[in-house]
């Protein structure tokens, strides 16, 4: 906090009500101004990033709002939405049925909605949810752990040269988007692959 404020206040303080006074109100101004511990405080966003973009614990957030609100499905996709304000998700359900939801600040705020998709399409997504070892979580911290300090601002369970893979969009502390993929039966990285946006 500002200096001259705080001694314009503490003046105005020892005037109005002398000694006892001025003690409580530049301990309250301290606290004010201190951050406490667990409190988020603003931080930078590196160059070509959208402000206030998520990160990993609020990509594993918002999954988890998803799953809660479709019992028994699987995450297949995550992807940021609006400036990074919006995780949109896809789940899967047991059926292979593919449910969309929106999710903002770890809540549903959109959804679920039931895509409609044949049989054989629910087929696909039971057996590329059958083959993968890793879920999202694992993906991810497999992920952070390709591109230190990174942010993950999409996630998908896909398909690629035959095997399942997780595929991530990843912007890292530099600026830079990585697209890395993961095998999603050994946790492996297959792919991580740079430049510069």
């Amino acid at each position: 906090m500002n200096k001259t404020i705080i001694g314009a206040l503490v003046g105005a303080s020892v005037l109005a009500g002398g000694c006892g006074t001025v003690v409580r109100e530049v301990e309250r101004l301290a606290v004010q101004s201190s951050p406490t511990i667990g409190t988020a405080t603003a931080t930078t966003a590196p160059p070509g990033s959208p402000t206030g973009s998520p990160g990993a614990g609020d990509l594993k957030q918002a999954a988890q709002a998803a799953l809660g609100a479709v019992p028994g499905s699987t995450l297949v996709s995550i992807e940021t939405e609006e400036n990074g304000r919006l995780w949109e998700v896809q789940v899967v359900g047991e059926d292979g049925t593919e449910h969309q939801l929106d999710v903002e600040s770890g809540k549903v705020v959109s959804g679920p909605t039931t895509e409609q998709e044949d049989n054989a399409d629910k087929a696909k997504h039971r057996a590329r949810v059958s083959a993968a070892e890793l879920d999202y979580a694992q993906a991810a911290d497999k992920i952070a752990a390709a591109v230190p300090e990174g942010r993950i601002t999409e996630l998908n369970l896909d398909t690629e040269q035959g095997k399942t893979v997780w595929e991530a969009d990843v912007i890292g502390a530099d600026g830079t988007k990585h697209e890395v993929a993961v095998d999603a039966a050994t946790g492996s990285v297959t792919r991580n692959n740079s430049a510069t946006t």
